[in-house]
């Protein structure tokens, strides 16, 4: 068979044979299956990077977070010895205040206990002004 331009349609055919299979899933009403693994490509593509975006931010957060703890380390490390030098002094003045406490209960006590002894005793009365 030959074309108007004197060229055979065969060798035509033969220059471009991914147009036939082209036309071929274009007529079958299928997608290019070239195009769909271009695509599949193209998404992992797009997974992958913003599965390393999520690593380095979880990278960055656990630096992060690295820092603060050596910050609370540095600052316990800084209050530990002062407060444990302390901590016997708080304690030995709440002995005393409990002690204190228990001194005033008594004469608390003892001045209930003797207050009826008052009245044997005679009262000075102030004096009255003309």
């Amino acid at each position: 068979m030959t074309t108007t331009d004197g060229t055979d349609s065969a060798t035509s055919s033969a220059q471009n044979p991914l147009d036939g299979v082209s036309e071929l899933l274009k007529s079958l009403g299928l997608d290019n299956p070239l195009a769909t693994g271009a695509k599949a490509v193209d998404q992992a593509r797009r997974s992958v990077e913003a599965l390393i975006a999520t690593m380095e931010l979880f990278v960055q957060s656990m630096d992060n977070i690295n820092q603060v703890a050596a910050r609370v380390n540095r600052l316990l490390d800084d209050i530990e010895g002062p407060l444990r030098q302390a901590i016997p002094h708080v304690s030995g003045a709440l002995g005393a205040l409990q002690k204190l406490s228990d001194a005033t209960s008594g004469l608390n006590d003892l001045a209930r206990r003797l207050g009826p002894l008052g009245s044997l005793f005679p009262q000075q009365k102030p004096p009255q002004e003309p």
